[in-house]
C-alpha cells in the first residue's frame, strides 16, 4: 500500500458515471489483459467487447436462459447460470453480472435489458476473493 503525504492511501472501487464510460475502461483493460472471466452480464454488454476477447484465455457464464452462440463457444467454455445472482438496489431487485480480470472486478447490475449500474473494485485482496465466486458459480452452472 503506498504511502501518499504520510499516510496509507488505497483506491478500492469506482462507481462509473455511463455504461459507456465503464465499457472504456473494461475494453482499455482487455487490450492488455491474457484472461478474462464474465458472469452473469447481458450480452448487450458482452457483444461490443467479443472482438477484443479473442486471443484471450476466456470463461463464460450466460444469464439463465440465454444460449451461447458459435461465436462465444469460438472464444472459450462457455456456461449458462443455473442460480439467480442479484442484488436489492433501493428496494428492486437486480441481476448482478461480473467480468473479472487478475486485478479488478466490473460488477454490472441490471434488469432485463437495461444496465443500471457499473462499478469496478480495485483492491487485490477482494478482487481474488471475487473470483473464487466465479469458480463457484461455473461449477454450478449448465455446461
Amino acid at each position: 500500500m503506498p504511502i501518499i503525504d504520510g499516510k496509507y492511501e488505497v483506491k478500492i472501487s469506482t462507481t462509473f458515471r455511463s455504461m459507456e464510460e465503464a465499457l472504456a475502461k473494461i475494453e482499455e483493460r482487455l487490450k492488455t489483459a491474457k484472461a478474462v472471466q464474465i458472469s452473469n452480464v447481458p450480452m448487450r454488454v458482452v457483444q461490443p467487447l467479443l472482438p477484443l476477447l479473442k486471443g484471450r484465455e476466456v470463461k463464460i457464464i450466460l444469464p439463465a436462459g440465454e444460449k451461447p452462440t458459435d461465436e462465444l463457444k469460438q472464444l472459450g467454455p462457455v456456461a449458462v447460470q443455473k442460480a439467480r445472482i442479484y442484488k436489492d438496489y433501493k428496494g428492486t431487485e437486480l441481476n448482478l453480472g461480473s467480468i473479472y480480470f487478475s486485478d479488478r472486478v466490473f460488477s454490472i447490475a441490471w434488469q432485463d435489458d437495461k444496465v443500471v449500474e457499473i462499478d469496478s473494485m480495485d483492491y487485490g485482496k477482494c478482487v481474488k476473493c471475487l473470483r473464487g465466486t466465479f469458480d463457484s458459480a461455473w461449477k454450478y452452472s449448465r455446461k
